[in-house]
């Protein structure tokens, strides 16, 4: 029975260590070309929030070369340079900027595209009030 204890702690140290791989990242430092959209993405490198990274990389897409991404994580010097930048000092899993923005008026709403998306907070990560088709709203209009 010991050795079956064992085993299952090695299993699960092992499960959590591959849990916490580094996200594909669209991490650039080159400067945005004339009237192209800029979102950056500063994230925690955690498995939770890769998924919500990824959406927003998603939508960005949608709009082609009118939209870069630039995906900084928060645990690397230039995340912490970007995050005291920003002001962003609370626990934060993840901050969107839209052309240096974080706050939007949508649909006679003000969002603020910070912490999760509604609907995807973890019992210990509260929801923000955004929503994947706000972003899509703020992009439609950051390129017309």
């Amino acid at each position: 029975m010991h050795k079956i204890a064992i085993f299952l702690l090695l299993t699960l140290a092992l499960a959590a260590c591959g849990a916490e791989q580094a996200a594909p990242s669209a991490q650039s430092s080159e400067p945005v070309a004339d009237g192209v959209v800029l979102v950056e993405i500063i994230s925690l490198d955690h498995s939770p929030i890769r998924p919500v990274v990824q959406d927003v990389q998603d939508v960005a897409a949608e709009f082609g070369d009118k939209v870069t991404v630039q995906a900084t994580n928060f645990d690397t010097p230039e995340g912490d340079a970007l995050a005291e930048e920003r002001s962003l000092e609370e626990h934060t899993p993840i901050a969107i900027y839209v052309n240096g923005e974080i706050e939007f008026e949508v649909d006679g709403r003000s969002i603020k595209f910070y912490s999760f998306p509604q609907g995807e907070g973890t019992g210990v990560v509260a929801e923000g009030v955004w929503t994947m088709d706000d972003l899509r709203t703020v992009l439609e209009q950051e390129t017309n």
